[in-house]
């Protein structure tokens, strides 16, 4: 009796010495597979988050073209809310192309500069997720001409004190000469008062002839 309680025991302790392993396995495994569920659901939850946030903005690119149609690189395109300040430039590549990645759902102010050409604006609303695609052409600026007048402006009262008149070209088409050969003492005798003409066709101030 007393040996068949033996062999039972020592039966007893080879089965729970291979069974210890297994549940070992076991609980191994079930660490590594809760591990591989908290694993999955976080990246669910970060794909969620990532796509709720970029439900909010898409991209804005476009391509800069000269009234000819070729490219134009190295331009500088702006866009600028003014209601929120937001704002973001770009320069176009080799190619004219420009990009905005992320750029939130508003209305926008674009305005596109390059040298040699006039400045393009423009309003570009952003409302959907769908990708914005513009082209932009630009004009050629025109050529600025600025004239510089330096010189004294002339008394507008004159400061000569003798008694005198002005004689300019526009008094013959003015005064009523007798013809266009008329000699300049007749032009003078008709615009100067106080000066008369001798027969002999040269004027003087009238009064005595030895006072003038």
């Amino acid at each position: 009796m007393t040996s068949h309680i033996r062999t039972d025991c020592k039966l007893a302790s080879v089965l729970n010495h291979f069974c210890r392993p297994s549940r070992l396995l076991r609980l191994r495994t079930e660490r590594a597979l809760m591990a591989s569920l908290f694993l999955i659901g976080s990246l669910f939850g970060f794909a969620r988050l990532s796509k709720a946030q970029g439900a909010n903005s898409t991209s804005l690119s476009g391509t800069v073209l000269d009234p000819s149609g070729a490219v134009v690189a190295n331009a500088t395109v702006t866009i600028h809310d003014p209601v929120s300040g937001y704002e973001r430039s770009a320069p176009t590549d080799a190619s004219g192309n420009f990009s905005f990645p992320n750029v939130p759902f508003n209305a926008y102010h674009l305005e596109v500069t390059a040298s040699g050409f006039a400045p393009h604006t423009q309003d570009v609303e952003v409302r959907s997720s769908v990708p914005v695609k513009l082209s932009i052409s630009l004009k050629i600026s025109a050529a600025a001409t600025s004239v510089t007048v330096t010189g004294e402006a002339a008394d507008l009262v004159e400061t000569t004190p003798t008694n005198h008149t002005d004689v300019d070209r526009g008094l013959f088409d003015r005064l009523p000469l007798e013809s266009e050969t008329s000699s300049v003492s007749s032009l003078v005798t008709l615009s100067t008062p106080g000066i008369s003409a001798d027969s002999n066709g040269l004027f003087h101030g009238m009064g005595d002839h030895a006072e003038n």
